[in-house]
């Protein structure tokens, strides 16, 4: 009868560990929703590698820009993950706005203290990009951002009873305005009649003068300089005028 022999499998070398170990470090951050802290990412690591030395493998992976070192927040360590800083905050907006729009001071509220400095320029990239939408401003609130381009029914719906209730208050009844409403609207050529621009009141001007007006009109008559009166005196440095000898008789 032959003896079965075991072959022991050999022991793994430290290049297959830490491949192994980077391996399974992505895999629980890109499984993740969030940053997490180094005590997050052992206890989801497999059990053969909870005891390496996950602390310099974090640095080592962020220094080589392979991972993203992010700030304590709740905690006493860093987080770390996959995707840098703005696709954090894209994902912080999303889950913020996913009951609905949010005004500018409840966004900032919904989102961690330690996004707040890179919060205004992310949503002013949605909003260029067509990922983000912009809410008219509620009654009583500023402008608000939603995930959905802003839905006109809720606001026709309040204008509607604002108008209704000043109608009945002149004396007709709901269901006279209601089908009043809805003939307007049903008629193909219905359209809000914009306002008459108002006429500027501007000053006449003077007809320009023509040519054959401009001849018949006499030119003025040249100045000729008055003689000094022989009671008033010579101004001073005035030649005086000799007589004529030739005019003596």
């Amino acid at each position: 009868m032959s003896e079965l022999m075991a072959v022991e499998s050999p022991a793994p070398t430290v290049a297959e560990e830490t491949s192994d170990l980077l391996t399974a470090i992505q895999r629980v951050l890109e499984r993740s929703e969030e940053p997490l802290t180094p005590s997050m990412i052992r206890s989801r690591l497999p059990v053969a590698l909870r005891n390496s030395n996950l602390d310099d493998t974090l640095q080592r992976q962020v220094t080589a820009n392979v991972l993203y070192q992010f700030p304590k927040y709740r905690s006493s360590q860093e987080r770390y993950w996959h995707l840098p800083m703005r696709e954090h905050v894209v994902r912080l907006i999303r889950a913020a706005l996913a009951a609905g729009p949010l005004g500018w001071s409840e966004l900032r509220r919904k989102v961690p203290a330690y996004a707040h400095a890179h919060l205004e320029e992310v949503v002013q990239q949605e909003l260029s990009g067509g990922r983000l939408f912009r809410h008219p401003r509620g009654s009583g609130r500023g402008e608000r951002f939603g995930l959905q381009p802003a839905d006109p029914k809720p606001y026709v719906q309040a204008e509607l009873a604002t108008i209704f209730h000043r109608l009945e208050g002149l004396g007709f009844t709901a269901a006279q305005v209601r089908v009043a409403a809805l003939e307007l609207l049903h008629d193909e050529e219905w359209a809000p009649t914009p306002p008459e621009p108002r006429a500027r009141k501007e000053a006449p001007e003077a007809p320009p003068t023509t040519g054959a007006a401009a001849a018949s009109e006499p030119a003025p008559a040249p100045e000729t300089p008055m003689a000094p009166s022989a009671s008033e005196p010579m101004p001073p440095g005035m030649p005086v005028s000799e007589p004529d000898p030739s005019s003596n008789p």
